[in-house]
């Protein structure tokens, strides 16, 4: 797969200092993919290195957060190129967005199986085989993670699951289907979840962020039952995580971690997070390339949709004109988190696969879920009644709840209804069915062209 061209597994050597600095400690030197992993020192610096990696600007520290909703009908672009073709709706196989990110995300798991293949025969009478457990047990999470957000953006992919130190023993790995990839991530979280401990780490995964990712592959392959089970294993750990008031409180601070996050990714001063920067205004400390567009800025600010959510927006008048901007990332130094699962999520995957059940109770169903997200948006309870309306409230709400997160376009592609959404929100807007999925990145496919092929309709 000559995609590891473009991979470099360069990890940092410095030392472990507990979960709190596990991110956020600086590289030293580099060290070369033969001796990375030899005692307990190095098997953490490479893990370390893993997360990192998903913090990258071309992962969940900005790109493909923002491919979750650039599409959504709710952003406009402040540029020129860049996230205009997201915003149309104008998905090209040459964007270097696609590319770069595609890249992005294969390093992660390049660097996880090296983490997988190598922990488990290392001598070090340091590394226990506790250790050992969680450490290939964080590994198989992240690269379960990695798969599945491949698996929504571009379909099935190539499964690489063993390390690739070189180009000269590049795999050539075929493409696998949506159902074949979706079983990889599957597997991977099965194990991770008899390796990993049941404790509360909002930065480093455990048994509980194995939950809230079944949770949603199972919900996004409509296992209902299933996604209704591990979601309700998080909501059951109510001294552990819960829905914070008022809306803003839960990412308007500077405290490491909050009680609605299940699982984050940390940055810092030194490492900050791009989108925030891209995001905030520039009397603000960014470059406000994107922002809410008027349409959605009305939404959030009506008391009767957006409630607390308003949180989410924040404005800087200049010579009398009001610029509005996305305000999740709300720390001047860039240092916010990026949020991959909330507990608020856990809510709504449990409500939709309810209602999917037809369980619709006030009290013990989907409405139950559901108004439980719209309270803490200061909302009435839902006036939805039929399974239809209530999962149409569903949609909406998780449009509101993570609009700035990676879900809106995902969600619309999953349900398929982006056509029916964004086509109504402005007539200019045509989607495709078979934009459903992301183009393979153009360059992808140039240099692997026996085991990749272009997605239909592109």
């Amino acid at each position: 797969m000559k995609i590891l061209r473009y991979i470099l597994f360069s990890i940092s050597m410095f030392t472990f200092t507990g979960c709190e600095k596990f991110l956020t400690t600086e590289p030293v030197n580099a060290v070369s993919d033969e001796t990375t992993i030899v005692d307990k020192v190095s098997a953490e610096t490479a893990l370390r290195a893993v997360y990192r990696q998903f913090g990258s600007q071309g992962y969940y520290g900005e790109n493909y957060v923002t491919f979750g909703y650039f599409p959504s009908g709710d952003i406009k672009n402040l540029t020129t190129g860049g996230s205009a073709n997201f915003i149309n709706v104008n998905f090209r196989a040459d964007d270097v967005l696609f590319n770069t990110t595609w890249v992005a995300i294969y390093s992660a798991i390049n660097r996880a199986n090296h983490v997988i293949a190598k922990v488990p025969s290392v001598n070090d009478p340091l590394l226990t085989t506790e250790l050992k457990n969680q450490y290939v047990g964080e590994a198989k999470f992240l690269r379960a993670l990695a798969y599945f957000d491949l698996a929504r953006a571009w379909g099935g992919v190539q499964l690489i699951l063993e390390p690739t130190t070189s180009l000269q023993n590049t795999p050539q790995v075929k493409r696998s289907t949506l159902e074949q990839t979706y079983a990889q991530v599957l597997k991977d979280l099965e194990d991770a979840e008899t390796l990993l401990p049941d404790v509360v780490n909002r930065i480093r995964a455990t048994r509980r962020t194995v939950w809230a990712l079944r949770a949603r592959l199972h919900l996004y392959k409509k296992e209902w039952a299933l996604a209704e089970e591990y979601a309700t294993k998080l909501i059951e750990k109510t001294a552990d995580y819960t829905l914070i008031k008022p809306y803003g409180a839960w990412f308007q601070n500077d405290a490491k971690a909050t009680r609605e996050s299940i699982f984050e990714l940390e940055f810092s001063a030194i490492n900050p997070n791009a989108t925030r920067i891209q995001m905030a205004h520039s009397t603000n400390g960014g470059q406000y390339r994107y922002a809410p567009n008027d349409r959605f800025i009305q939404l959030l600010n009506d008391p009767a949709i957006g409630g607390g959510r308003s949180a989410l927006i924040g404005s800087v008048t200049q010579s009398g004109i009001v610029n509005w901007y996305g305000n999740l990332y709300y720390r001047k130094d860039a240092s916010d988190p990026a949020y991959i699962f909330r507990i608020a999520e856990m809510y709504l995957i449990r409500a939709e696969a309810r209602a999917h059940l037809n369980n619709l109770s006030a009290t013990t169903g989907a409405l139950y879920d559901l108004n439980q997200i719209r309270d803490r948006a200061g909302l009435a309870p839902s006036a939805a009644v039929t399974q239809q309306d209530i999962l149409l409230a569903i949609e909406e709400e998780r449009r509101y709840e993570f609009a700035f997160e990676a879900h809106r376009w995902y969600d619309l592609a999953r349900t398929g209804r982006a056509k029916v959404v964004l086509e109504a929100l402005d007539a200019n807007t045509k989607v495709e069915d078979y934009e459903y999925l992301f183009p393979i990145p153009a360059t992808q496919l140039l240099l692997d062209p026996n085991n990749l092929e272009k997605n239909p309709g592109y």
